[in-house]
């Protein structure tokens, strides 16, 4: 009786432990996984913002790229036809013609 008593207690000692182990583990990995939803957050969010800045960048050089294309082709002067019969050139059709009576 008692070696049956011993082994059925050894038994019961070991079913129990392994209970409190995988309770344990369980714990442990529920832990684990929220740490794991954390980081992917975060690194989600990281990626958000380096997306935004990486398009606001883009934006300013475009913006920046069309500034210059338009200087580059939009010439600084203009021709105009003055009341004396010349082409005169000038910032304005009027600061053209100044001195050759006006414009046209």
């Amino acid at each position: 009786m008692s070696r049956k008593f011993l082994s059925h207690s050894l038994l019961a000692c070991a079913f129990a432990f392994s209970l409190s182990g995988a309770a344990f583990a369980q714990s442990t990995t529920s832990d684990e996984a929220h740490k794991t939803k954390e980081a992917t957050k975060d690194a989600a969010d990281a990626t958000a913002d380096a997306a935004k800045h990486a398009a606001k960048t883009v934006v300013k050089g475009t913006k920046k790229a069309a500034k210059s294309t338009k200087k580059a082709v939009t010439p600084d002067t203009t021709s105009a036809s003055c009341k004396d019969g010349t082409v005169q050139t000038g910032k304005t059709k009027t600061t053209a013609c100044i001195d050759h009576g006006g414009v046209q």
